[in-house]
């Protein structure tokens, strides 16, 4: 790589009079004449070669370079708006470029085929007319907000309604990466905060997005490797990508992925729809020994968004009761995570309170030809999701390996055409179904390993499939399992469920419903039932062979029948306490 050439720009909105117009020499070997359209100020500048450094100061406006530059920096003053126009062009090498001060107008990086940085040292940056910091080109370009630094980037434009080709307040049309240990400040009242037409990567600094649409948009994806990055969309979302192809290079385009590759990554999202979109992919994951924090708030429970006042998009609103009978659904997507392909987090702290489903992957069809998979797999972390729908929704499979699922409240708190728990933690609290699995055929549900609470005013487990035995199947884990509706089941079968090994506590009231619930092939040789009143907070206790298996603190009072899997001959029994430590959920295995 050739030489980095360095000039720092110090940019204050001043406007230059000598003679009735001005030329600024600006800095750089000069190719080329000014800006052209209507302006009262205008120049350009070239440098001498000496390799030494020289200042101009005109009324404000500082430039600081090395002679010998070998590229331009303009600027032309508009006579119709006041705003300058600082351009950086011309360049025949990776260039560096730094600017402080203030600017009220807008900065254009033109940088062909090398790589660019811009420097942010204590700047702010402010228009009402154009795109305050529009890439225009380059092999790839950064932005780099210096250490001990805060810098403001202002789009003040009037909003706009459609997603136009430049809108935004950093738009640019290659490969963006947004770093530096200062602090940037970005607001939009036009359309999007920060917009690359490629790829889009944040790392180390602190960043704060508020703006109209999407906080953080790279048509071909958006990486966040560390830093603590806040943003808020009042009417958009969080992070989007746009593109599903594949690269002429074979990279598959539109994932999101959120990281800690080069530090602690705290990332919180205020989002009025989706906290992150993602046209592919979606990726969580701790790495390099470092932290991940992923915090989303969507709808109404994104209290901010609704403060800052500028609206919500025309024909957006909506309400009404969905196709599964949930009477909070909305009519647009408020979700927290969604992506048309596969959700996978394997490490961080996760916490979404998401009107719409909190988790939720699509099978869609891909511009690359294929469909996605739907799958949403947790193999690490620890998530806790509040939604007012799904919490966990896949059109694929919902794996659970590794890690913590906490749902603390929602419609239904696992769905997907098949549901695997295979390891990890689950706890789940809905006021409809705990799980559902919506495949016809084959198993629906599966636990091999694991631990998992379910507390549903629904159905407690519910498989849709018509394959004799095989609607669930127990294999391993510690299950406990409550329903409060007589109207529904705790274990839910069309063709009933198997037993293989684990333990299983499984508790609904003692009407309607709960015959499916034992609807197991060689139910009489692998588990027991037995009627009774239970009161809330009253201990219930099986023994196997008089030693303890498990005992639950009731949640609520039911007259119910409680159901074991694990022996042919458990001896139930109650009582007003217990010594032994109950986890959160109020139980206690043995």
């Amino acid at each position: 790589m050739e030489s980095k050439t360095l000039i720092a720009v110090a940019v204050a909105a001043i406007i230059v009079i000598a003679l009735g117009a001005a030329v600024f020499v600006m800095g750089g070997n000069d190719k080329s004449g000014s800006d052209s359209g209507s302006t009262d100020d205008s120049g350009s500048g070239s440098g001498d070669d000496t390799g030494t450094t020289e200042v101009t100061t005109v009324d404000g406006l500082t430039v600081t370079y090395e002679s010998g530059t070998d590229g331009i920096v303009k600027y032309a003053k508009s006579s119709s708006t006041g705003e300058y126009t600082v351009t950086f062009g011309n360049v025949a090498a990776d260039t560096e470029y730094t600017v402080s001060g203030t600017l009220n107008g807008g900065i254009v990086v033109d940088a062909g085929d090398y790589a660019f940085t811009l420097n942010l040292a204590g700047v702010t940056i402010t228009s009402s007319n154009q795109v305050p910091i529009y890439i225009a080109s380059g092999d790839s370009v950064s932005i780099s907000a210096k250490s001990g630094t805060t810098n403001s980037v202002t789009d003040s434009r009037a909003e706009q309604t459609s997603d136009e080709d430049i809108s935004a307040a950093v738009y640019s049309m290659c490969d963006l990466e947004i770093k530096g240990k200062g602090t940037l400040e970005v607001t939009s009242a036009n359309n999007n905060g920060i917009h690359s037409k490629d790829d889009l990567e944040v790392q180390n600094l602190t960043l704060t997005v508020t703006c109209v649409d999407n906080a953080l948009k790279g048509n071909d994806s958006v990486t966040i490797k560390s830093g603590t990055v806040k943003l808020t969309a009042s009417s958009g979302d969080g992070i989007k990508t746009t593109n599903s192809d594949v690269s002429s290079k074979g990279n598959q385009r539109g994932t999101v992925t959120i990281n800690s590759d080069k530090g602690d990554t705290s990332v919180l999202i205020y989002a009025y729809y989706d906290g992150i979109d993602a046209a592919y992919d979606v990726v969580v994951q701790e790495t390099e020994g470092n932290t991940v924090t992923l915090k989303i708030l969507t709808y109404t429970y994104a209290s901010n968004v609704t403060a800052i006042g500028w609206g919500v998009r025309p024909g957006q609103q909506g309400g009404g009761i969905d196709s599964e009978g949930n009477p909070n659904s909305i009519d647009y997507s408020a979700k927290g995570i969604k992506a048309a392909d596969t959700i996978t987090v394997s490490g961080g702290d996760v916490y979404i309170k998401a009107y719409d489903d909190a988790i939720h992957a699509n099978a869609d069809t891909l511009e690359n030809g294929s469909t996605g998979t739907g799958d949403v797999t947790v193999t690490g972390g620890v998530l806790t999701l509040y939604s007012m729908d799904d919490a966990i929704h896949a059109d694929g499979t919902v794996v659970v390996s590794g890690g913590t699922v906490d749902v603390t409240n929602g419609y239904e708190g696992l769905e997907g055409e098949r549901i695997v728990v295979s390891g990890g933690s689950v706890s789940v609290v809905s006021t409809d179904d705990g799980f559902n699995a919506t495949a016809t055929t084959g198993v629906g549900i599966e636990f091999s390993d694991g631990y998992v609470y379910v507390l549903a005013g629904g159905d407690g487990l519910d498989s849709n499939s018509r394959t004799s035995y095989a609607g669930i199947v127990f294999s391993g884990g510690e299950v406990v399992v409550i329903s409060t509706s007589s109207g529904n089941s705790v274990l839910d079968t069309d063709a009933g469920y198997s037993y293989n090994g684990g333990r299983v506590l499984a508790i609904c009231p003692s009407g309607g419903m709960w015959n499916e619930s034992i609807k197991c092939s060689g139910f009489s040789n692998v588990g027991k039932y037995a009627s009774g009143s239970l009161s809330k907070d009253q201990v219930l206790t099986v023994s196997v062979g008089g030693s303890l298996s498990v005992a639950l603190k009731m949640p609520v009072s039911l007259s119910s029948v409680v159901i074991y899997l694990g022996s042919n001959s458990p001896t139930f029994g109650t009582s007003s306490s217990s010594s032994v430590s109950f986890d959160a959920n109020g139980v206690y295995w043995s």
